[in-house]
């Protein structure tokens, strides 16, 4: 089997063409944006609302291009600066959220020290709760919270990261500039906070949110690691960069993304389990995101 998987590490350069792929949506959506607007009205209100869903997602979608640079398969050969000046710093993330994001492998299912936790963790255990839930990360509040989690130069485990490039912040705080002067050079300053920084803290932090929480997420709270399939939309929308594939993700960290289907085909017996007690549960889930989401909101009481 080791012999497989090492034939199953080659990223692919593909990834340079997706993401470019999310910034066209992005334009696209300003564009029609500008086009329709015509003052503080219903028109404005309801094309704002649409282009923030659209935009959020790109922005969410870029979060999930940025994972395959955390675990140094962007492209291939691994290209690390291009990895985070595309998929981080243009959503407020940088150098420091690998260390984040590696903690969460290295100590998922704990409450104390998963930093990631906060997303799939303790299950709501009412209708209105579950509700709660989903609106909170659509507010922009959590978004904000963890945007400040991020800034911390301490991990959940209480360490700094050693090899941590010096800079990170000015980094981002360059792009975001650059990002800010294009808006301002075509729509205006204020298009910068109402169509790219609305949409990262409301639409992309739910995406991102939900995502995780189906795919972690659990009534009895057991640690729970899910392989969602069953359906294309949910697929392309909720799994795109194939993180739908999650659970092949945690068993095999050095497998790119676009050869994870090939995993679920190949080694699904060595891949999913139930755990021994306090281990993460390993589960194929078939019928799609929004059906556990609806299957999961039923059981619970009012």
């Amino acid at each position: 089997m080791s012999a497989q998987i090492e034939n199953l590490k080659q990223a692919s350069n593909a990834i340079y063409l997706q993401v470019a792929s999310l910034y066209a949506i992005v334009c696209l959506c300003v564009y029609f944006f500008a086009a329709l607007e015509s003052g503080f009205n219903l028109v404005f209100l309801g094309s704002s609302a649409l282009a923030w869903m659209l935009i959020g997602w790109c922005q969410f979608a870029l979060f999930n291009a940025l994972h395959e640079g955390l675990h140094n398969r962007f492209g291939n050969p691994h290209q690390e600066f291009l990895a985070y000046a595309s998929t981080a710093y243009t959503v407020g993330f940088d150098e420091r959220y690998r260390k984040v994001h590696l903690d969460h492998h290295k100590y998922f299912g704990d409450p104390e020290m998963d930093p990631d936790y906060p997303n799939y963790g303790n299950f709501p255990r009412t209708k209105r709760a579950f509700l709660g839930r989903l609106f909170l990360n659509l507010c922009g509040w959590l978004a904000l919270l963890q945007f400040l989690g991020v800034r911390q130069t301490s991990t959940a485990s209480g360490e700094v990261d050693a090899r941590e490039p010096s800079g990170a912040l000015f980094r981002v705080a360059v792009t975001q500039l650059i990002i800010l002067a294009l808006f301002w050079l075509t729509l205006g300053w204020f298009y910068y906070l109402w169509l790219w920084i609305i949409p990262i803290v409301t639409f992309g932090k739910f995406f991102s949110s939900t995502r995780a929480f189906c795919e972690h997420g659990s009534p009895d709270d057991r640690p729970t690691i899910r392989t969602i399939t069953g359906s294309f939309l949910g697929e392309k929308v909720l799994g795109v960069f194939c993180f739908h594939y999650h659970a092949e993700h945690h068993r095999y960290v050095a497998i790119p993304c676009n050869r994870l289907a090939e995993v679920n085909i190949q080694f699904a017996e060595s891949v999913y389990s139930e755990g021994a007690p306090g281990e993460p549960h390993y589960e194929h889930y078939r019928k799609g995101y929004g059906s556990l989401l609806l299957a999961w909101f039923r059981e619970l009481p009012f």
